[in-house]
């Protein structure tokens, strides 16, 4: 394997891949990362891999831990650059802008990686916070929970979010739930480093048996059919914007705002 970094801006991590690569690899990507989060207050990233043969279990592994790492200093992130001939570098950056709408993403054809190179290099100001995403509302029936999303859910209003929900699932046995989803801007992914996030999504599978999602985008509604065989004692649909009212009757409950 050759993980190697690129001349580059000093406020940008710039690497290229060649040949397999392994987690020891990985191993110096992350140092890397560390670094530099240290140095910038923000950072572009320039990443080539059009020399990119394979990667091994072990670098699967190990990269995925240092992508969440990554991800988890988003608001440290500008732009980031990829060097590729292939196509499915460009199918993973289209779904990740989805996630991430706040982190610039592009790939490049191997002929214009000094145009990567400068546009990684234009790093933006931070991208400041807009308030909170999740607004909970009020409903008719004492079991069923509801709650609008806004916006781009961020990681300081994620733990009051979550004590609300463990509070209201500690109250109940089954619960019902709807999802509005007026707009989905992304989240910060380091909502997923927060403690008692993984808890109480165990506690909602266990005791949600209606799931009610209004407005998600034809991406999300993908996504939720494919995972609804994983849950069985979940009944779980989405519903388009107009049809909120069939939502709302499908759960029995009426909003009381």
């Amino acid at each position: 394997m050759m993980l190697k970094q690129v001349t580059a801006p000093d406020h940008v991590i710039a690497l290229a891949l060649d040949g397999k690569l392994t987690g020891e690899g990985i191993q110096e990507y992350r140092s890397v990362l560390e670094k530099k989060l240290k140095q910038h207050a923000q950072l572009g990233v320039y990443v080539d891999l059009t020399s990119l043969a394979d990667m091994s279990a072990n670098a699967l592994i190990e990269g995925t831990k240092a992508d969440i790492e990554l991800f988890s200093h988003i608001n440290q992130l500008s732009r980031c650059a990829f060097v590729a001939d292939k196509e499915w570098p460009q199918t993973i950056v289209s779904f990740a802008q989805q996630i991430f709408p706040t982190l610039e993403m592009k790939v490049f054809p191997s002929g214009q990686r000094e145009e990567a190179k400068k546009w990684a290099a234009d790093v933006a100001e931070a991208h400041a916070p807009t308030g909170p995403a999740i607004r909970f509302l009020q409903t008719t029936r004492d079991d069923v929970l509801a709650f609008e999303i806004d916006g781009v859910m961020s990681s300081e209003e994620m733990p009051g979010v979550i004590k609300k929900l463990e509070d209201y699932l500690a109250e109940h046995d089954k619960v019902r739930l709807l999802n509005r989803m007026k707009h989905f801007g992304g989240f910060d992914p380091s909502i997923f480093m927060q403690s008692g996030l993984v808890s109480m999504k165990l506690s909602a599978m266990e005791k949600v048996e209606r799931y009610a999602i209004v407005g998600a985008p034809g991406w999300m509604r993908k996504v939720i059919d494919a995972m609804n065989p994983a849950f069985p004692d979940i009944d779980m649909r989405t519903f388009s914007a107009d049809r909120e009212e069939d939502a709302w009757a499908w759960l029995e409950a009426e909003p009381a705002e």
